[in-house]
């Protein structure tokens, strides 16, 4: 016959303190400081026919020695940011990355990126980091970290550069 012993004989205290292979669990750590390239080009994807760029420079842009211009300064998810009379602000919903512009209490929501495409352009710039996903970006995005700027010039379509802070 079996003897009884304290782990299995019915204690509260040991499930608490241990979990199944008897080591205290611990959450996960992300480190930070493998992220070396914060910095980085990566256009839209695209979309429509003529691409999101020239769709927003020819809507919103101010109109440089009579070219259209598109240049932006960083714009994140946790507050808006005025360009042309409008407010400017990424927002992450069901994996796609919209650029909200709002006028006058009005909204229209591109849809600029996939999340993926942000994750796969971290991670691909980043190779020593595995901690980017979906919802790592997100949170990013959220709070302000991660954030976009549009560079299209009289001169050339530099695109968007995103950083991370």
């Amino acid at each position: 016959m079996r003897g009884v012993s304290i782990f299995d004989g019915g204690f509260a205290t040991y499930p608490k303190i241990f979990n199944s292979r008897g080591v205290k669990k611990s959450k996960k750590v992300i480190d930070e400081s493998l992220i070396v390239i914060k910095s980085y080009m990566m256009g839209p994807d695209k979309q429509a026919k003529n691409g999101y760029i020239n769709n927003l420079k020819h809507n919103l842009g101010i109109i440089e020695g009579g070219v259209r211009t598109f240049k932006t300064s960083f714009i994140s998810g946790n507050k808006s940011v005025k360009y042309n009379g409008y407010d400017l602000q990424l927002v992450v919903k069901d994996g796609v990355v919209y650029l909200s512009v709002s006028l006058d209490g009005q909204t229209f929501m591109f849809d600029c990126w996939n999340i993926n495409s942000v994750v796969d352009g971290l991670s691909q710039r980043n190779n020593k980091c595995n901690f980017f996903d979906a919802v790592y970006v997100e949170d990013l995005i959220n709070k302000g970290r991660l954030s976009v700027k549009f560079n299209v010039s009289k001169l050339k379509n530099h695109g968007t550069t995103w950083r991370i802070v």
